[in-house]
């Protein structure tokens, strides 16, 4: 092993490192540190790295995780008794949430959101409290997969690499 892949490997595994505590803190973007450690190590080692193939993968992961905290936020809201629009409003209160509260936006975000939306659709507290419920069940297993994607893409880049 030469020095720039050792210096290389040390890198991609403390972006691996800091990617797999971003799964548990929304404010660091676990799951594209995780790519991007993947994507440094093939753009400096080329051939003696992981494929093209797994790069193509590893970016359709990473944006699907990162689709995953909308989409799951949808399903939980709906799942739990909100409209087609509470949902929308569980998706739209995450994307607001993000830009103008950083961290707690992201988590209240969607919960508010689709409370609002369904008071504004004439619910009672208990139905909107349940869909807001729905967006932490939501939230809780898009958490699950996205970590789950975070496992397989550094497990399967030192299985490319190693094996």
């Amino acid at each position: 092993m030469t020095a720039l892949s050792l210096t290389l490997l040390i890198i991609t595994s403390s972006l691996f490192a800091t990617g797999l505590i971003g799964t548990f803190l929304p404010i660091i973007p676990g799951t594209f540190l995780i790519w991007l450690g993947i994507f440094i190590h093939k753009l400096f080692l080329g051939n003696t790295s992981v494929s093209w193939t797994f790069i193509i993968v590893a970016t359709a992961l990473t944006f699907l995780a990162h689709a995953l905290d909308y989409l799951c936020n949808f399903w939980g809201a709906k799942r739990f008794g909100a409209s087609w629009q509470g949902g929308l409003g569980a998706v739209l209160g995450g994307v607001l949430g993000i830009f103008l509260f950083n961290i707690i936006g992201l988590i209240i975000g969607p919960i508010a959101g689709v409370i609002i939306v369904e008071f504004i659709r004439n619910r009672n507290i208990h139905q909107a409290t349940k869909a807001g419920l729905g967006t932490i069940v939501g939230g809780i297993v898009a958490f699950i997969a996205k970590f789950t994607i975070t496992c397989i893409m550094i497990v399967e880049f030192y299985i490319s690499l190693f094996f």
